[in-house]
């Protein structure tokens, strides 16, 4: 019984679909429906005022002509003009005055200083003076014969932003017909070569660029007085001459001895005795 009861018993709650969802108010969303047609139809308007804007823009020129102005263009013309030419009057006035001014600066009494300086700096050196100045009579390029690439010539007003000078060589040394003065200063880059005649008062500089001053460097073994020997002047300029041209120079002096100089020069490689026969004995040593 207790079963049979359990299997036919009935809920107390109706869980069936109510009877009023089928209504037509609740199916059917009629507010959203009349939003939606609301906008549409704005939409439509709006499209419609457009589209006769543009039909009007089409039928009628865009650009019309405006119908010319009638009365003065500005009211204070008169006074802006009085103002510009006030204002030009007094501009020619301030130039008038500073072209009548005198200058406070005097470049004569400067001049005069300068060269009063000058003299005074020579008197006070120990060694003759050499300044750097832009290349002219008297000074030499580094040409030597050795590249012929003008980009190997360098001026010497472009030494004037270089680094402290320190001096490598300084001995007397003749060249050509002349003694010189010989000064070797270099930065660690450039080298800057000044040769002093003490009877002209003539001093003739030479400026050698950082690649040809290597170059330089390694034939000479770091000795600054063997480069004092390729030293020469030509037309008041000083030149340095390659090292295969002074050996030539050499070969050809060499050739160029007689008997005599040639046994000068192998003197102390000889050994010259007396027989007891009364001839002469020479021995050559190698």
């Amino acid at each position: 019984m207790h079963r049979e009861k359990l299997r036919t018993m009935k809920p107390s709650i109706d869980t069936e679909e109510p009877k009023c969802l089928r209504l037509d108010h609740i199916r059917n969303n009629l507010k959203r429906e009349q939003l939606l047609e609301e906008r549409y139809g704005e939409i439509d308007r709006e499209n419609r005022i457009l589209l006769q804007k543009m039909s009007d823009i089409m039928r009628n020129p865009t650009m019309s002509k405006q119908p010319p102005l009638k009365g003065p263009v500005s009211l204070n013309k008169d006074h802006r003009k009085k103002e510009l030419m006030r204002i030009t009057q007094e501009n020619q006035a301030i130039l008038k005055r500073i072209q009548r001014t005198q200058p406070m600066y005097n470049h004569v009494k400067w001049e005069e200083n300068h060269k009063r300086n000058q003299g005074y700096l020579r008197n006070c050196c120990e060694y003759p003076l050499v300044l750097r100045k832009q290349l002219g009579r008297g000074q030499g390029e580094f040409d030597g014969g050795m590249s012929g690439d003008p980009a190997g010539v360098s001026k010497l007003d472009e030494y004037s932003g270089a680094q402290e000078l320190k001096y490598v060589l300084k001995e007397g040394k003749k060249i050509g017909e002349a003694y010189y003065l010989v000064e070797m200063a270099t930065d660690g880059r450039t080298l800057t070569i000044s040769a002093y005649d003490g009877d002209t008062q003539k001093t003739l500089e030479l400026l050698v660029n950082e690649r040809n001053h290597r170059k330089l460097y390694r034939e000479c073994n770091g000795d600054y007085a063997l480069l004092a020997n390729r030293l020469q002047v030509e037309r008041d300029r000083l030149i340095l001459v390659d090292s295969k041209m002074e050996n030539d120079s050499h070969a050809q002096s060499a050739k160029q001895l007689n008997a005599d100089e040639m046994v000068q020069k192998q003197g102390k490689n000889l050994d010259i005795s007396v027989n007891k026969d009364g001839s002469a004995g020479v021995n050559l040593h190698k």
